[in-house]
């Protein structure tokens, strides 16, 4: 890896000597994104397993540093990484961004969180990219807060949802918080007319009478000991999830002893906005309510004779 990245260093600084003209570059950006990426790949483990916090934080300053460089170089918005497997690496569905995060365990319990967003600008028909930095401590009232890539509440994105006529997008996260605490988040992203993002707005509504005011966010909070469900029904236009309670009566709003209950609740997608839905009915593939549902009457559906066409 050594010779690797010094014969970099001498190819850049040989670079630096050449003439440029407008945006045209004299060297082939794919090959340095691939040295990035071989980078990366030899630390993306160390700052999770090393035995020390210096250590880990070392290995992440390093892969920061050389994310921040590939996602600078032309034709970064459609290079995968796909050997970093301990990195998330979403695609918005309408293809305009993309999140590349990941978090840092450190001691306690406590996690730290890092990412990128990498958003085509229409009006400077180019890419930005923003820096993503974990303030989650600094932010008072979470569910209500309307947060900006310098003051992020970290956490990592799982899921991202593109629903017609609207101009956001819903974001499905998972945050370890502590050794006791986890949660899932349903979060809102907007860009505004320059391009700039913004995590949290007030989309949902009908909401159980434990949310307060016009939330801008949804925080499900448990215990650390246990899963909750928290998924995209795309068919449907509906996010699913587990309503969560605590483990013994007199516990309640201690969320260190909260896990799923019997019931799935959700929220469906009305009128450009989410709204919550209690006790959501769980089709089975063979239940005809269930838009995947194909009826072994029908004669194009025949399994055995290999036709799989469907009206």
């Amino acid at each position: 890896m050594r010779i690797k990245v010094v014969s970099f260093l001498i190819l850049i600084g040989f670079l630096s000597l050449l003439p440029c003209k407008g945006n045209a570059l004299p060297f082939d950006s794919a090959s340095l994104l691939k040295v990035y990426e071989d980078s990366m790949k030899a630390v993306q483990f160390i700052r999770i397993n090393a035995r020390s916090d210096k250590e880990k934080m070392e290995a992440n300053t390093k892969l920061y540093n050389w994310m921040s460089k590939a996602l600078a170089l032309p034709t970064s918005f459609d290079y995968p990484f796909d050997s970093l497997k301990t990195i998330g690496r979403l695609m918005s569905p309408d293809k305009q961004f993309r999140i590349i995060n990941w978090d840092v365990p450190v001691s306690g319990g406590k996690v730290a969180y890092y990412g990128f967003i990498q958003s085509f600008n229409a009006k400077k028909k180019k890419y930005d990219v923003f820096v993503l930095t974990d303030k989650t401590e600094d932010i008072i009232n979470p569910q209500n807060a309307t947060c900006t890539p310098d003051k992020w509440m970290g956490m990592l994105y799982f899921k991202i949802i593109k629903e017609k006529g609207v101009k956001f997008y819903t974001l499905l996260a998972w945050e370890g918080v502590s050794k006791q605490i986890t949660r899932k988040v349903i979060d809102i992203l907007t860009f505004n007319s320059q391009g700039i993002p913004t995590f949290g707005k007030a989309v949902f509504m009908k909401l159980p009478s434990t949310y307060k005011g016009a939330i801008k966010r949804m925080i499900f909070e448990y215990s650390a000991d246990v899963t909750m469900s928290l998924s995209y029904n795309d068919p449907k236009n509906q996010i699913v999830f587990d309503l969560l309670g605590p483990r013994e009566d007199g516990l309640e709003g201690q969320h260190q002893y909260y896990g799923p209950s019997f019931q799935i609740d959700g929220l469906n997608w009305r009128s450009g906005m989410w709204e919550y839905i209690s006790n959501v009915k769980a089709l089975n593939p063979n239940d005809k309510g269930d838009p995947k549902y194909k009826d072994p009457k029908n004669d194009d559906y025949k399994i055995n004779k290999k036709v799989y066409k469907t009206k």
